[in-house]
């Protein structure tokens, strides 16, 4: 209930509408495709867990961002085990995220730059015109050419900025960071920083040259 009433004067505070239900979830999650809310399917192992998986947003908020609109929410992935191999039954396990995400003035390929780790990604990235950026995030699009002209322009922004990852798809600019410990819960402090990175990113796109294709949508 504190963490609800610190959010409540947050959005107060920005003009923005805050909410716990549920309503609108499943067309912000259809925003959200792609890694880590929708991973790849993994690699098949001897260990196979039964059990749904849920996809929880709570709780949200929303308003103008910059002369555009935001969304702004606490994401949870749970997955109950019903039978994992070692004979757990019943459990759950859960993983959460803050997350934001943008509305894009313009339709653009798909681009996502997550900063790199010692945990290699389950795809290689590509290589881009912006050497600097591929040395601290790897890169993935579906159109390179694209997509290193893009990272050319926005490298300052990024080399100068907190290392979010980030990604872009149709008409969607989103960031998010998991919540590895204490209870799960939006990283307030960190919000409006995120956002103004967004806003600038968003604001510096514009869309492929004639002759290549822009991202069908969400992916």
């Amino acid at each position: 209930m504190r963490d609800h009433r610190a959010i409540r004067e947050f959005a107060a505070a920005h003009g923005w509408t805050f909410t716990t239900s549920p309503e609108d979830h499943e067309a912000i999650l259809e925003r959200l495709r792609g890694e880590p809310f929708h991973p790849e399917p993994p690699e098949p192992s001897p260990y196979l867990v039964l059990g749904r998986r849920r996809h929880r947003l709570s709780p949200v908020m929303r308003g103008a961002c910059d002369g555009g609109s935001a969304v702004v929410f606490l994401y949870t992935a749970e997955q109950e085990i019903l039978d994992d191999g070692f004979g757990r039954r019943g459990r759950e396990t859960s993983a959460y995220w803050g997350a934001a995400l943008v509305d894009l003035p313009v339709r653009v390929p798909r681009l996502q730059l997550t900063p790199r780790t010692a945990v290699r990604p389950s795809r290689p990235g590509i290589a881009t015109a912006a050497p600097r950026v591929a040395e601290r995030f790897h890169v993935h699009t579906d159109d390179p050419v694209w997509a290193a002209r893009v990272t050319r322009e926005l490298a300052p922004i990024k080399l100068d900025g907190g290392g979010r990852a980030w990604r872009i798809s149709g008409t969607t600019i989103l960031t998010w960071e998991h919540a590895l410990t204490g209870p799960p819960r939006i990283p307030l402090d960190r919000v409006d920083a995120a956002l103004a990175e967004l806003a600038l990113i968003a604001g510096r796109l514009s869309p492929p040259a004639q002759g290549t294709r822009a991202g069908d949508g969400p992916h």
